[in-house]
């Protein structure tokens, strides 16, 4: 209904009025929420989560920060034992050179290099084949021993 009418009742919008304000009584007093709270504590729910995903995203931002800069830092430690292992290969490997051994041998151990007049060449005929002298076995214990350790060969157990 609209107020511009003449002859519009006031004093039934007065009651009206006047019933809101006793049913809004009673909801407070019974302590159920108005529509008006509800609407407050969604906005703040969504706040608090809103605020706890953001602290969520920055701890995971912190971490992954940290894990970062522990790679770094273990990158650099590796590339420096790298670098040492490069450094005593190539230190091993000089002192293991033939000139190193060579100069060892002739100055610690008094070694020295042939000369071709200290080599001897020597010639063997070709029918001098040396051939092992096989040993006879008179003693009877030899032979047993062997034909024992002939069956157990062929057995497999020796």
């Amino acid at each position: 209904m609209s107020k511009q009418n003449l002859a519009y009742n006031y004093d039934l919008e007065e009651l009206r009025e006047q019933e809101t304000d006793r049913k809004r009584k009673i909801a407070h007093e019974s302590g159920t929420f108005t529509f008006d709270r509800v609407i407050v504590a969604r906005f703040v729910a969504i706040f608090i989560l809103a605020g706890v995903l953001l602290a969520a995203i920055m701890y995971g931002r912190v971490e992954l920060s940290s894990l970062y800069s522990r790679q770094a830092q273990l990158q650099a430690e590796l590339e420096q034992y790298e670098n040492e292992n490069k450094s005593l290969e190539s230190e091993l490997a000089q002192k293991t050179g033939l000139t190193k051994v060579e100069s060892y041998a002739e100055d610690e151990l008094g070694l020295q290099k042939l000369n071709k007049s200290q080599i001897e060449y020597i010639r063997v005929k070709k029918d001098a084949v040396s051939e092992p002298v096989k040993q006879e076995d008179d003693n009877v214990f030899m032979r047993i021993k062997k034909t024992i350790g002939g069956i157990l060969e062929y057995l497999g157990l020796k």
